[in-house]
């Protein structure tokens, strides 16, 4: 980490390139009963094709992964062929816009199996389909259009744009959308309408953001509620965590105690003291299961914890200048599921005893306790200490640097926290400093290259404090770091 005095360097900067998958669209003549398998985001988008966002469950997913030693393919493969047979297709992709256009592709290949576009040999196939499987969607977008109201669509005049953009393509003997991928989308709006130019960049657009995409989210079950009216006007959490309690377990029963059944959100509905009604979220970084920590339920009640001890500062802030209780006292509450995903059991439970590797499961349930992340680093390839190092996901898979030895040495000496700017210091005296190692900058891109050296020490103070200094080659001293 990097420390400065009022500025740090933000961590979640540093972290690679990720190539996780937005969204997947899934077809299957098996119609599943749960269609929350990879997320609890979905959407139907025909009676055959379910649309999920996964980018929601991303670091549950990727801890799974780790879990398995797997990749995501495989990973994916087991849950959808639990839930849907072998008969499936599943086609991942940064927009749910480019899901379909190749999974009307691979159905008209007659095809099954996963195909993430994030491979070569997908997104060449995709770069090569042809105008017929960029049509073929957009039946279905017309009718999605017309069933939720769009404001300002109207399917003649759409159709009427298609068949001027067909002739268009016609006459200038273009063979696949790809080979127009310059055209801008704003010139495409100007001249063939706007809904055809947000297609067109739903086709390229590597952002996950829907960017006007009709997202109808599906309607949930039946959301597991429970209330309670107080009897008495409560205050302090050591009661209200025992009344939690019974009603989490009460909870518990109306989910028949289901392996499959895991929570994501649920919301907490206060009325405090004054009938005024507070509702904050209950919120889990990976999928959690509760009936499997009954009786105590440890991580929802670390959850309330926080959210109570958060509301509590709140209102103390609010109400300092009202003759009104130090801690505003609850006459109630309504505690309901408003997000829940169903995984199968297999996830949870195969090689659940294995004690030679990292637990990821137990890393899983403490981010899950926790009221922030959990970071994790990793050696970065880099001669320049500042870079030597990435933020990555917990459970992420942590590649090493090619002579994973050489970097390690390197940074055995380096300090957790780094300035974010270096200060000048005077120089120290031999007695107080140790030489560490000698480094450069980019030199290549400096008009004066022999001077971006630095030599790196450790600096001791009176008080045996130790910092993280270097020597530039004009002889000026810099503080960078400290070794807390």
């Amino acid at each position: 980490m990097m420390s400065n005095p009022g500025q740090v360097i933000q961590l979640d900067q540093l972290s690679a390139q990720d190539d996780f998958p937005a969204y997947v669209a899934i077809y299957s003549d098996q119609i599943s009963d749960n269609p929350s398998v990879l997320s609890p985001t979905v959407m139907q988008w025909t009676e055959q094709i379910t649309i999920c966002r996964v980018k929601d469950c991303e670091q549950f997913w990727l801890a799974q992964q780790e879990k398995f030693s797997s990749g995501l393919e495989q990973l994916f493969e087991r849950v959808l062929i639990h839930h849907f047979g072998n008969g499936y297709i599943a086609v991942f992709a940064n927009h749910p816009w480019q899901c379909l256009v190749y999974l009307a592709y691979q159905m008209h290949q007659q095809s099954q199996g996963i195909y993430f576009l994030q491979s070569r040999l997908n997104l060449n196939i995709f770069k090569s389909l042809g105008w017929e499987f960029w049509f073929a969607p957009q039946d279905d977008l017309i009718a999605h259009f017309e069933s939720t109201g769009v404001k300002g669509f109207k399917a003649e005049s759409f159709r009427a744009k298609q068949a001027q953009f067909k002739r268009f393509i016609d006459r200038i003997g273009l063979a696949r959308p790809f080979e127009l991928k310059q055209a801008d989308h704003h010139a495409m709006t100007r001249r063939f309408e706007g809904w055809l130019g947000r297609i067109w960049r739903w086709t390229f657009d590597s952002d996950s953001d829907l960017l006007g995409f009709p997202w109808v989210a599906l309607d949930q079950p039946a959301r597991p509620v429970v209330s309670r009216d107080l009897e008495y006007p409560l205050n302090q959490w050591c009661y209200i965590k025992l009344l939690l309690s019974e009603d989490l377990e009460r909870l518990c029963e109306q989910f028949d105690r289901d392996d499959s059944e895991h929570i994501n959100r649920m919301l907490w509905r206060i009325t405090l003291f004054n009938y005024q009604v507070i509702e904050v979220e209950l919120s889990f970084r990976h999928p959690y299961s509760l009936h499997r920590e009954a009786p105590d339920f440890k991580t929802a009640l670390y959850q309330a914890w926080y959210v109570y001890d958060d509301l509590m500062r709140k209102l103390q802030l609010r109400d300092r200048d009202l003759d009104l209780p130090e801690s505003m006292p609850f006459v109630g509450w309504k505690i309901e599921v408003s997000e829940r995903i169903h995984l199968p059991p297999m996830l949870w439970d195969l090689f659940g005893n294995d004690e030679t590797e990292v637990n990821i499961q137990s890393l899983c349930d403490l981010q899950n306790k926790l009221s922030i992340p959990i970071e994790s680093y990793r050696i970065q390839a880099n001669f320049y200490p500042e870079q030597s190092f990435a933020a990555i996901p917990i459970g992420g898979v942590a590649e090493c640097a090619y002579d994973d030895y050489q970097w390690a040495a390197c940074s055995t000496y380096r300090p957790l926290f780094y300035y974010q700017q270096q200060s000048e210091i005077e120089a120290p005296t031999s007695g107080q400093r140790l030489f560490l190692e000698r480094c450069a900058s980019q030199w290549w891109l400096h008009e004066s290259p022999e001077q971006q050296g630095k030599d790196y020490f450790l600096l001791k103070d009176r008080r045996g404090r130790s910092s993280w200094v270097y020597r530039d080659c004009d002889g000026k001293w810099f503080k960078q770091g400290e070794y807390w």
